[in-house]
Parts: C-alpha cells; sequence; structure tokens
C-alpha cells in the first residue's frame, strides 16, 4: 500500500511538473526536431525518476512529522481552510517553509540525475507519442525494476 501511495504521488508530481516554472526558463535543453527519446535520455529519465522517489519519500516523512508537530490531520485538510490559517499563521509559514524544503529536494534529485527539469518533463510528455512507444516500455520495464 505504501508503495502504491509513493508511486500515485510521482504520477500526480509528473503532471505537476508539466508547468514551467522559472527554473526552466533558464535551461539550455532543446528538444530534439524528431520527437524521439534517445536511450541515454531514457537512462537519465530513469535515474531521476529514482531520485524523484527518493525525495518524494523524504518530503512524504517530513509531512508526517508535520501534522503531528502542529496537531493537524494527516491529509493536512487544515490548510485549505482559510480561517484556520488565518489563526495559525506560525503553521503558514512553517508550512510554506516545507514546501520550500520540496522544492530543493526536487532540484537536488534533477541535479544528481545530470538532467533539467525541462528535459525531465520533456521527456515524460514525449513518452505519449507513438514513436516512442518503444522507450516507453522500457523506461516502464526499468521503473518497474527500481520500484520493487
Amino acid at each position: 500500500m505504501h508503495r502504491f501511495f509513493l508511486f500515485s504521488v510521482f504520477c500526480i508530481l509528473l503532471i505537476g511538473c508539466s508547468k514551467e516554472s522559472p527554473s526552466v526558463k533558464d535551461s539550455e535543453f532543446k528538444p530534439p526536431e524528431d520527437g524521439k527519446i534517445t536511450t541515454e535520455r531514457a537512462t537519465v529519465y530513469v535515474k531521476a525518476s529514482g531520485y524523484l522517489m527518493d525525495a518524494i519519500s523524504k518530503h512524504e516523512k517530513d509531512m508526517q512529522g508535520f501534522a503531528k508537530r502542529y496537531r493537524i490531520s494527516a491529509d493536512l485538510s487544515e490548510l485549505s481552510d482559510s480561517t484556520y490559517c488565518n489563526e495559525h499563521p506560525d503553521i503558514v509559514t512553517a508550512w510554506e517553509r516545507l514546501q520550500g524544503r520540496w522544492h530543493t529536494y526536487e532540484m537536488e534529485a534533477y541535479k544528481k540525475a545530470n538532467i533539467s527539469e525541462e528535459e525531465f518533463n520533456w521527456v515524460g510528455g514525449a513518452l505519449a507519442d507513438t514513436i516512442n512507444t518503444e522507450m516507453q516500455i522500457w523506461i516502464q520495464g526499468q521503473l518497474q525494476k527500481l520500484y520493487k
């Protein structure tokens, strides 16, 4: 069940990462004109995925500690209640720091894998293209091995 949760979070992360962030604009990544994912890119993508899963696991522990420390529900629903947030600005500030820490974990994962966020997102999106079916199958197999 824990692995399913981590995998679900990872999928959500990939969807959430598809939006451009300011750091993407500084990247020198240029998608290939043919739209094909190379074996080298696929290998780095798998490596980055592993580092991101480690980051997600670390962040999950941080979030559990946060919920316990501030005595809020595990789903953090209190943070979507504006009245609660107005009454507890210290908790909101701590939450914002925690989110900043997540961003740091994420950027460290890309750096360790030697891939930009933009390239990672491009590969993830390009996997849906039929021209990359072979790489999609290979990456899926590699990720399944990684998460067993």
